[in-house]
């Protein structure tokens, strides 16, 4: 087995911007793992006339239009994505076939809902 080792940090080191940027960059990598990924969020592009917007700090993105469908996906406030016109027990139908809340999506202005 492969051993790790942690190099002796001295107080110099935690001197300077160079730190600061680098564990800026580390924690937002973090972030972005801890989200899911940068390919979890799918971006609204138009193609079904109807985009919306997530309003609440994280929307749950479910199998189908209810409370029971198996969660396959979060959205986290200000996400844009492509939803169509179909509303079904409170849940709108997104443009993968997936269903989300519709009270905590608001449609974007231009976009036909």
């Amino acid at each position: 087995m492969a051993r790790i080792t942690v190099p002796k940090l001295e107080a110099s080191t935690f001197k300077g911007w160079t730190f600061v940027f680098v564990a800026g960059v580390v924690l937002a990598l973090l972030a972005i793992i801890d989200r899911g990924g940068l390919g979890s969020v799918t971006a609204a592009n138009g193609s079904t006339g109807c985009q919306v917007e997530v309003v609440t700090d994280q929307l749950n993105v479910r199998s189908g239009p209810s409370q029971g469908a198996a969660l396959v996906d979060t959205l986290p406030r200000g996400t844009r994505v492509d939803a169509t016109r179909v509303v079904t027990d409170g849940f709108r139908e997104l443009e993968d076939g997936r269903w989300a809340a519709d009270q905590y999506l608001s449609p974007l202005p231009g976009s036909d809902c």
